[in-house]
């Protein structure tokens, strides 16, 4: 019996795009895809800690967290096909409805998570950051998508641009509200030699 996954097709070192061109793994194309893959996978994981370890929020994010990983999906198709050769792949799109409940949810939090005036150094628990490392995959995957953008300027990118921009915000958000108010601010103090 064969494998389920392997293929061996991408052995040397390319494989297919959804629009069908074979390319090599490191082609922007595949940076984005990776890029956003690695945002499902962190933001899965910082979900499924929400819902073991602080069953409080997970009534909340329950049903929009899995909400967003299916959103990455739309992105992940639409980067992988920026000319839309093949729009039958396609399950949907990404579109001002998607960022709008985006906002909506970033609103919510914000209503609830006063910050500090000085900038956060450091999440005060490990749930708070493990979103943090989500929203700093989120900017990753944003810089990768904006450079495909620049590479294929027929890429169809401001929804997906728009939301990726507003997501590393929702994320931050929701890391800090993840910490109950105990944020760890940057204090330069800690610079300063030792008398």
């Amino acid at each position: 019996m064969g494998s389920q996954v392997t293929t061996k097709r991408g052995d040397d070192g390319t494989t297919t795009s959804l629009g069908g061109d074979t390319v090599p793994k490191s082609h922007g194309i595949m940076e984005a895809v990776g890029a956003v893959d690695e945002l499902r996978s962190q933001t899965a994981l910082a979900w499924r800690r929400i819902v073991e370890e602080s069953p409080e929020h997970a009534s909340g994010l329950d049903e929009f967290l899995p909400w967003l990983l299916h959103v990455y999906f739309l992105i992940g198709t639409e980067c992988s096909d920026p000319l839309r050769k093949h729009p039958e792949y396609r399950q949907d799109v990404l579109t001002q409805r998607e960022i709008d409940r985006l906002e909506a949810e970033q609103a919510k939090l914000e209503a609830d998570t006063p910050l500090p005036s000085s900038f956060i150094v450091s999440a005060s628990n490990s749930l708070a950051a493990q979103v943090d490392v989500a929203c700093a995959v989120a900017r990753h995957a944003e810089r990768a998508i904006v450079r495909l953008k620049e590479a294929t300027p027929e890429f169809a990118s401001k929804e997906i641009l728009a939301f990726m921009n507003r997501l590393s915000d929702y994320l931050y958000m929701l890391a800090r509200n993840l910490e109950h108010g105990n944020h760890l601010a940057v204090d330069y103090d800690v610079l300063k030699p030792e008398s």
